[in-house]
């Protein structure tokens, strides 16, 4: 998979629809300007390979909506490898997006309402809280470190990642590994194909 990390950084949560930002971040995107992230060819001949449908979870206007989007898979001439082209707040083999679980810890960690409260208002259930939580924490520290992770509550990271003040999700990629808040369960080898 090629990973798109664009749009985030420069909308920083225009009121857009999830589907809306999805479209412009595959608008916007141009797949021969990045080289093949499994043999580094840097001007494969990309052929467009298959699509296939992925639900996308988002919570607008205070309700819970689910696109249907279609995400494209290319093929490097050079070595074969397929890749599907996902923008930065689409989580790997998540349907929730990005913005949708850090909707969610932010409810949580300002603790103006209860678990039960946060669960019914984004119809979830309380171990996916729960397990979101844990995977938000573990990815804190590793994007602040063990002294600033100790430092810094969850609310004031998550002020700071709205508001642009830390690394970009593409940096946070490149430094672990794995899309900000992938499930551990979900990691596969992912790549990112500079420019």
């Amino acid at each position: 998979m090629i990973r798109v990390f664009e749009l985030f950084c420069k909308l920083n949560l225009i009121n857009l629809s999830a589907k809306d930002l999805f479209l412009q971040s595959m608008a916007e995107f141009q797949l021969n300007d990045h080289k093949c992230p499994f043999c580094s060819a840097k001007h494969p001949d990309w052929k467009r390979h298959a699509v296939y449908e992925r639900y996308l979870i988002s919570f607008e206007s205070g309700r819970n909506i689910s696109y249907l989007i279609t995400i494209v898979r290319y093929k490097c001439s050079s070595c074969g490898h397929t890749h599907a082209i996902l923008p930065e707040f689409i989580i790997p083999y998540q349907s929730y997006s990005l913005l949708f679980i850090l909707s969610v810890m932010r409810d949580y960690f300002m603790g103006s309402l209860t678990v039960a409260d946060i669960c019914e208002k984004y119809d979830i259930s309380i171990s996916t809280l729960y397990s979101w939580k844990k995977l938000f924490l573990r990815h804190k520290k590793v994007w602040l470190g063990l002294l600033d992770d100790a430092c810094t509550s969850s609310l004031q990271f998550l002020d700071l990642l709205f508001r642009n003040h830390l690394r970009t999700l593409k940096e946070f990629f490149l430094m672990a590994g794995v899309s900000f808040l992938q499930s551990p369960s979900h990691i596969k080898k992912a790549y990112f194909a500079p420019a």
